[in-house]
């Protein structure tokens, strides 16, 4: 063995033509393997991004009314009246989207994620073909998707809209439990009058509340300008009054403008005046006016508001 490893160092050639045919041998290897895998590495493994166009929408203005009260046992069954009604309240409510045949393929389904409910398949249902289950979710809506909340509808014509996706679209529909519908009624205390509120959006509150604002801090500049222009005149005993009971004459108009009972009462003055001291921007001298001075006040003040 010594021998042959002395002849080996000797003629480094012979070590070459040794090992090359094993070289050769996984090289061949390596390459048929990959050219037998091209089809698994070039295969698109990674599924196409659809962008979740669900989009949150704020809420429409609604006027304070009130929801009849209904009997759900008469609802129960889909008379030539509901089926009519719903069927106009489908066009123009959900035709958009679940399309004029109840497919989900409306005009404005293109691209939703997840899709609109195709109401003549079985399968993929969130709550089910059942009318209590079908109004449920028309009143209530299916979060993270599409469908929402039909909260301005009335309950018949929750009902109404049910019964005619149930018997236009929805091939076998379950037949009507009259006990989950009664059980709906006491969730939803269908069977009594009920006062809706009236529910204005959120950026309609902000923007009213901006311009509530905006029109009292104009006031409150109006009277400061006033005020300014008029100085402390000591022939004026309310200014000198005013000036001397507050200790930041802005603070004190916000507080005087943030309530307008005061104006028609001085009781309510003197509440306002006293209440929170020294974080309304009157300063606690309040406390020892005379009955004239508060009056003498009053009326200074009532002047500019």
């Amino acid at each position: 063995m010594k021998e042959f490893l002395d002849k080996l160092k000797e003629e480094p050639g012979r070590i070459f033509g040794l090992v090359y045919p094993y070289v050769l041998v996984i090289g061949v290897g390596l390459g048929l393997f990959y050219i037998g895998s091209l089809n698994y590495i070039t295969r698109q493994k990674v599924s196409p991004f659809i962008p979740d166009t669900i989009k949150s929408a704020d809420l429409p203005i609604l006027e304070a009314r009130k929801i009849a009260a209904v009997d759900v046992t008469k609802l129960a069954e889909p008379s030539d009246t509901l089926i009519a009604r719903g069927k106009t309240i489908f066009n123009t409510l959900c035709a958009s989207c679940h399309g004029q045949e109840g497919t989900g393929n409306g005009v404005a389904a293109a691209g939703l994620n997840p899709s609109p409910r195709n109401f003549t398949s079985m399968s993929g249902w969130k709550n089910g073909p059942a009318l209590d289950k079908m109004f449920e979710t028309i009143n209530l809506g299916i979060p993270g998707t599409a469908m929402a909340s039909f909260q301005q509808l009335s309950t018949a014509e929750k009902f109404a809209v049910a019964h005619y996706i149930r018997k236009e679209f929805v091939p076998d529909p379950p037949p009507v439990n009259v006990d989950n519908l009664k059980a709906l009624d006491q969730a939803y205390n269908l069977s009594q009058e009920k006062d809706l509120p009236a529910q204005i959006p959120v950026n309609a509150a902000m923007e009213l509340i901006l311009k509530e604002s905006q029109a009292s801090q104009k006031k409150i500049s109006s009277v400061l300008n006033k005020m300014k222009s008029a100085g402390s005149d000591t022939s004026n005993n309310g200014a000198k009054i005013f000036y001397n009971v507050v200790y930041d004459i802005t603070k004190a108009l916000v507080s005087l403008s943030s309530s307008a009972s005061w104006k028609q009462s001085e009781p309510e003055f003197v509440d306002l005046i006293t209440a929170n001291v020294e974080h309304n921007g009157f300063n606690r001298k309040v406390f020892y006016l005379k009955r004239g001075e508060i009056t003498t006040l009053y009326k200074y003040l009532q002047s500019y508001f």
